[in-house]
């Protein structure tokens, strides 16, 4: 066979191919340290979310208001789960207890997305999409209506 025979080109080249994609396959993804919040033993109420000083509520906490989690729903990221604590029918405090980490650029984008989204969800009546961050937004929004259908609030 000649030395530069186009079959030995194309043999070399595939075992280079093949060579760089097992290499590929063989690396491991960094421990994802997501943005779950531990969740509490069974039978407790998760986490209520921490409110700013001068924000809504923050005088007293959760102090009079009811907090409803949200049903944990799964985006192509990740968990997403919300809770909410309402007093007088309106939202006080909003907190994503379970976010997307399905790798770094999922948990990333989750911690872009959620003070944004939770910040919508105590000033608006509709949470619009986060840019970036669809699959997040959708999962919250799902997961917001659900706690607020446990209030018996559309």
């Amino acid at each position: 066979m000649k030395r530069k025979h186009p079959l030995r080109r194309i043999l070399l080249g595939t075992a280079a191919t093949v060579a760089g994609v097992v290499a590929l396959l063989a690396l491991k993804q960094p421990a994802g340290g997501g943005q779950t919040v531990a969740s509490p033993p069974a039978g407790q109420a998760p986490p209520v979310a921490a409110t700013a000083p001068g924000a809504p509520g923050a005088a007293g906490g959760a102090a009079g208001g009811q907090t409803l989690t949200g049903d944990v729903v799964d985006t192509q990221y990740g968990p997403v789960q919300v809770s909410v604590t309402m007093s007088g029918g309106k939202i006080t405090a909003a907190q994503a207890v379970k976010t997307p980490d399905s790798g770094p650029r999922s948990v990333q984008i989750a911690k872009d997305s959620i003070p944004k989204l939770n910040q919508q969800a105590m000033s608006a009546a509709k949470v619009d999409t986060v840019s970036g961050a669809t699959y997040t937004s959708e999962g919250y929004s799902k997961s917001l209506q659900s706690a607020l259908d446990k209030a018996g609030t559309k």
